[in-house]
């Protein structure tokens, strides 16, 4: 088979480092071994297989990559039969003519006990890369650790924890780390919160198939609600990583949808908040999304709260402070670009919508070419984020609008 070498090339001492934080993180968050085999996996795209002491099969994990013939990684059940006990950390063998195999073990016992609570294997199409023997030793420590970690009394305490953060429990943020300390949770600063209905699967495996199809965005999947909803969170620190964790979480529908693993996927993402004590705020959003989308879009569709605009008040029932707060933060923008720049981009988009978007009359009412009118409409686009041909986008501009209005009459 051709050997694709650029995948193969050696990971620096910083990409290592960054691979036994994200190891780290995901044992903090209860994601299990299929997490950080998934973790290797896509670090030296092979296939990682996680074994007990007695050579059971735990977890299994591949990269999303295959070969010339289009065939996936096919490793062989066990590694037993090619382990040979030694001084080195790293055990290796060629399997075969096309398939390479390095196994460490993982120890879960304290300093003195020299018995492996199991083994971690990862087979490679070629030669295994210089980095791969550290990259290895990495993730077989993190597992032995999540395995030291797994005993009753902790899987409950983080259950709690994560049970009493989500239902928005704690208002103290003081209070909201030492807890988590307490629980063994490394708390991120801010999340974005997702929930998933997963139709095909036991909840347990949903749970750990959906860890497994976000981890390598930093996803972790800590809890799973009353009717089969499996909590997903990301950690976020700007708008970038906003981003990152809604691709990962509409990459995991699709994935695990195309793949047959489930019958259906359908996600509801909520909005980041600053504020890591508002968790529970992004996780309520994200059901609500789940909710309007599932009867808006159906089974397999991916609702972002933030683009549900008026949808989401009316289908909350919300009261004319929350519906004042919406259309200020759909109008304010303009009003605030228009006071700082002397335009006219907020009685632009009023006439705009009043003439039945017609570009011409617009023009001509404003005494503008409409060349012009057409400026002032990508620069509204830009400023609000929102797309003018969008029924949806236009529903909630209008709305905003309209509210507007009825708040200044009312205040006359």
């Amino acid at each position: 088979m051709p050997v694709d070498r650029g995948r193969y090339q050696r990971l620096t001492s910083e990409e290592l480092a960054s691979l036994s934080e994200r190891a780290a993180r995901v044992i903090s968050s209860g994601a299990g071994l299929k997490a950080l085999a998934q973790l290797l996996a896509d670090a030296l795209q092979g296939a990682v297989l996680v074994e007990d002491d007695q050579w059971r099969h735990l977890a299994f994990a591949q990269a999303d990559r295959r070969s010339s013939k289009g065939d996936r990684y096919k490793p062989p059940a066990s590694f037993a039969q090619y382990y040979k006990e030694g001084k080195d950390a790293v055990v290796r063998a060629t399997i075969g003519q096309a398939l390479h195999g390095l196994c460490a073990p993982m120890f879960a016992g304290s300093a003195d006990d020299d018995e492996p609570a199991g083994y971690v294997s990862v087979f490679l199409h070629s030669k295994p890369p210089p980095h791969a023997g550290a990259a290895l030793r990495i993730i077989a420590g993190a597992a032995g650790v999540d395995l030291l970690r797994r005993g009753a009394g902790r899987a409950q305490s983080k259950r709690a924890f994560w049970e009493h953060y989500l239902n928005g429990g704690f208002a103290d943020v003081a209070a909201l780390r030492d807890e988590a300390a307490s629980a063994g949770v490394a708390l991120a600063h801010a999340y974005v919160a997702a929930a998933f209905d997963v139709e095909g699967l036991p909840v347990s495996d949903a749970r750990e198939a959906l860890a497994s199809a976000i981890v390598s965005a930093d996803g972790s999947c800590p809890l799973a609600l009353p009717g089969g909803v499996v909590v997903a969170l990301f950690p976020v620190r700007n708008q970038a990583d906003v981003a990152r964790a809604r691709q990962a979480a509409a990459n995991a529908v699709h994935d695990l949808q195309a793949s047959g693993i489930a019958r259906s996927v359908t996600c509801g993402i909520g909005a980041h908040h600053a504020d890591a004590l508002e968790t529970a705020a992004s996780l309520a959003e994200a059901r609500q999304a789940l909710a309007i989308g599932r009867r808006l879009s159906g089974r397999g569709s991916v609702t972002v709260h933030a683009e549900l605009g008026l949808l989401a008040l009316l289908d909350a029932g919300a009261g004319r402070d929350a519906f004042a707060r919406f259309a200020d933060a759909f109008i304010e923008p303009l009003a605030a670009y228009d006071r700082k720049h002397k335009t006219e981009l907020l009685k632009t988009l009023r006439l705009y919508f009043e003439v039945g978007e017609n570009v011409k009359e617009a023009a001509e009412r404003l005494s503008v070419h409409r060349h012009t009118i057409f400026y002032r409409l990508n620069q509204i686009v830009q400023i609000l984020k929102v797309d003018l041909r969008s029924p949806r986008d236009q529903l909630s501009l209008r709305a905003a609008f309209a509210i507007r209005q009825m708040r200044s009459e009312a205040d006359q």
